[in-house]
């Protein structure tokens, strides 16, 4: 039995060591030829205006901390032209990471995160939580199906 103790553990050293590099593979920044990180626009008071809009209905975000992989919680505000909190219940968003996003961090496909929308603590405002796997540029998609139908996409830098 002695005699299969240093071979066991040598053989043990070497898969901690290629687990090691394979984990620090993705924790790598993403690479020069990767896309540039595209971050919302702040607006006064914190609020995060979207990149691009459709429709009727006022879509601003707004995050407590800058985004950081894990769980993330995001407050959405849904307003009229004039700023007037619209009522809606049928609000819907996805993270979504681009091909080329995913591509330049050397992987293949869209990226997804799960993502749940809640109603907020008054009409208009809505709660936003996410669990984010990995860093880069993200896309939220906010979508609003009545009342005023609207959608919007927020560029979003994870770290």
């Amino acid at each position: 039995m002695k005699f299969f103790k240093l071979p066991l553990i040598a053989i043990g050293s070497l898969g901690v060591s290629l687990l090691a590099s394979c984990s620090n593979a993705q924790q790598v920044s993403t690479p020069a030829s990767s896309p540039p990180v595209l971050v919302a626009k702040t607006a006064p008071g914190g609020q995060i205006e979207p990149n691009t809009h459709t429709g009727k209905a006022h879509i601003t975000l707004k995050t407590a901390a800058p985004l950081k992989i894990g769980k993330s919680t995001l407050m959405l505000t849904v307003t009229d032209a004039k700023g007037k909190p619209l009522a809606t219940k049928n609000v819907t968003a996805q993270m979504v990471m681009t091909e080329k996003e995913m591509k330049g961090m050397g992987m293949d496909g869209m990226g997804t995160a799960k993502t749940q929308v809640k109603p907020g603590s008054a009409p208009g405002m809505f709660e936003v939580q996410t669990s984010l796997p990995y860093g880069g540029n993200w896309e939220l998609k906010v979508s609003v199906k009545d009342t005023q139908p609207s959608s919007a996409i927020f560029n979003l830098a994870v770290k």
